[in-house]
């Protein structure tokens, strides 16, 4: 392979190891956003705020939802750049906190304008184009994600069998 393909590869190695992160914390991150959301009446604070958005014009709905997801998407980028520059810590503690961030408010807010959003015909085309991208990852990342949690299945049930034989050992040194 020449020079010109090895940045490539490496951006596509960059986005499908993001990818594979994200799609392995994704549902435990999930689990636990239900968790915290089952603590709020969401169900009847959704239907006020879907009623107040329902009045608003629609270049406002799409500025409520644009602001807070370009700001997620624009702080997930500079975290990865962070990150692929040396700082991985820092970056990827960044990721994280930035991911909560559109989970936390992005979601919500996407939740509540999604029916005024998919009015807009071209915003309903990038919409559906996003969910086809979204389902070829998942069937593109899912063997890797597979083999991934193998291994650290494997990892854990030989730290856990270690442990087990350090532990009786203790214990009969101690009898």
């Amino acid at each position: 392979m020449d020079r010109r393909g090895r940045p490539r590869q490496a951006l596509v190695l960059l986005l499908a190891l993001a990818f594979l992160f994200e799609s392995w914390i994704w549902d435990q991150v999930v689990a636990v956003g239900r968790r915290i959301v089952a603590l709020v009446p969401w169900a009847e604070i959704r239907a006020v705020l879907v009623r107040q958005i329902d009045r608003l014009p629609v270049w406002v709905v799409l500025l409520t939802f644009g602001i807070p997801f370009v700001v997620a998407e624009a702080g997930s980028a500079f975290c990865v750049v962070i990150a692929a520059t040396g700082h991985v810590i820092v970056g990827g503690v960044g990721y994280v906190a930035v991911k909560i961030f559109g989970l936390g408010l992005v979601v919500p807010i996407f939740d509540i304008t999604r029916e005024r959003l998919l009015t807009l015909r071209w915003f309903a085309f990038l919409h559906e184009m996003l969910l086809a991208f979204h389902e070829f990852a998942e069937r593109l990342v899912a063997p890797y994600r597979e083999t991934a949690i193998a291994f650290v299945r494997r990892l854990r049930d030989r730290a856990r069998a270690y442990w087990s034989r350090r532990l009786a050992g203790a214990e009969d040194e101690v009898s």
